[in-house]
């Protein structure tokens, strides 16, 4: 296989530019009064406590912007693997949506890609993308609160319930007084 060769004034170009690709996404987003900075490589973003990571491919015909949020939990990893599934499934199939939800043993992973041309297209894009995997974030975590909660509440009904037989005191005591009464009633006959 050839590589494709690319001339000097194409990586002028935005599209060809990585720094330039990246300083567009940064200062649209310092623009909006939300905090980025170049990290390893890749924009990060804090979001509502959230870090949003952002990653550049530019090797192929058309540059791809990656946009993810990983979430390690120690509370996700203790949840049983049928709900990590319905977490992730739910939050996929809920809405239409243009984020992708992963679900593994430690963590979740919400992702979302899009190929641009230009800087305009670029950032008409990301802001598009941006906003949908926001949304699938809350959604998810959204749910995944919901679940512990309810997992919670199956265990202190777990934790309520004494070994052995349940029994009524006041159950109980009705039934000595109608016993006693029954008894009287044969005793006087």
């Amino acid at each position: 296989m050839n590589k494709v060769i690319v001339s000097f004034w194409e990586k002028l170009s935005f599209k060809r530019n990585i720094s330039k690709v990246r300083q567009a996404v940064i200062d649209y987003l310092k623009g909006e009064g939300v905090q980025a900075e170049m990290k390893d490589g890749m924009v990060v973003v804090l979001l509502e406590n959230y870090y949003y990571s952002i990653d550049f491919d530019l090797e192929g015909d058309y540059p791809r912007c990656d946009i993810f949020f990983k979430m390690e939990s120690d509370e996700y990893a203790a949840l049983e693997l049928s709900c990590k599934t319905y977490i992730a499934d739910r939050a996929n199939t809920d809405q239409h949506r243009l984020s992708t939800v992963k679900a593994f043993n430690d963590s979740v992973i919400i992702d979302t890609h899009f190929y641009f041309k230009g800087r305009n297209m670029l950032l008409s894009l990301f802001y598009d993308y941006f906003v949908d995997l926001k949304e699938t974030v809350n959604a998810v975590i959204g749910l995944l609160i919901d679940e512990l909660q309810e997992k919670q509440e199956k265990e202190e009904k777990k934790e309520k319930r004494p070994i052995g037989f349940v029994t009524n005191s006041a159950a109980s005591k009705k039934k000595e007084v109608a016993e006693v009464a029954a008894y009287k009633q044969v005793a006087d006959d």
